[in-house]
């Protein structure tokens, strides 16, 4: 899955790079590229953090406006929500009995349950957990929230994401030009993240059985709730 993933950010990332000089096709990929990562299921599949880091390096690097491309991603985010959220309230349960979701459902059952303990602040939250975000707002439909309170936190949230995703990209291709590094390196760190999240939500507990003799009291509570027993599913 992660090779997958790579594929993909690496694929997406050269498509960008080559359309960057025509500034109206790049906001419009952008955008694409925020509707998929937000769609139900889906979005597993597009990995956008190392993609908007490059995005946002592409701002810096070749001076490109910043804002309509901003709001592109914004509204790619939203769109995307939207659609996963009226896949999910059109389906409800039968959504577990159809190709491809029956293929997640421990994915969605976490995302039920992460739903059921935050509310409303899930579909904040959820947008910026890997995984959870491409579940999180079809739950938010298939448990019948209403619909202008999910837009509302949809477009806030988006706003923000878009945000935190681009704004580092750009900070980080200008500290590599003030020290005479390269573009690409923006895309090698992108990836490095990438694979960190990956790791770390998936086998947090495996990590943090590693780091227990480090831990103090905290790491003996792990010992005994998880050091003799097999690692629960995802």
């Amino acid at each position: 899955m992660l090779e997958i993933f790579h594929q993909i950010s690496d694929f997406i990332s050269a498509i960008l790079i080559g359309v960057s000089s025509n500034y109206w096709l790049f906001v419009f990929l952008v955008f694409l590229v925020c509707v998929g990562e937000a769609v139900f299921i889906a979005g597993l599949l597009v990995p956008s953090l190392p993609i908007l880091l490059l995005v946002g390096g592409l701002i810096s690097a070749q001076n490109l406006n910043f804002w309509p491309i901003f709001f592109a991603a914004t509204a790619g985010g939203v769109v995307g929500d939207a659609i996963s959220y009226w896949i999910g309230y059109w389906l409800k349960d039968r959504i577990k009995t159809i190709w491809p979701f029956r293929n997640y459902l421990h994915l969605i059952s976490r995302g039920e349950e992460f739903f059921a303990r935050h509310g409303g602040k899930a579909i904040f939250i959820g947008r910026f957990i890997t995984g959870l975000k491409a579940v999180v707002p079809g739950i938010a439909g298939m448990m019948g929230m209403n619909w202008g309170y999910f837009t509302f936190i949809n477009i806030i949230s988006a706003f923000v994401w878009a945000a935190s995703h681009i704004l580092p990209g750009m900070f980080l291709s200008e500290w590599l030009k003030s020290i005479g590094l390269s573009l690409e390196l923006v895309i090698l760190f992108g990836a490095i993240i990438l694979t960190g999240l990956f790791l770390l939500i998936h086998y947090w507990k495996r990590i943090l059985l590693l780091l227990s003799p480090w831990l103090g009291g905290f790491g003996r509570s792990v010992q005994a709730r998880w050091g003799k027993q097999p690692d629960a599913p995802h």
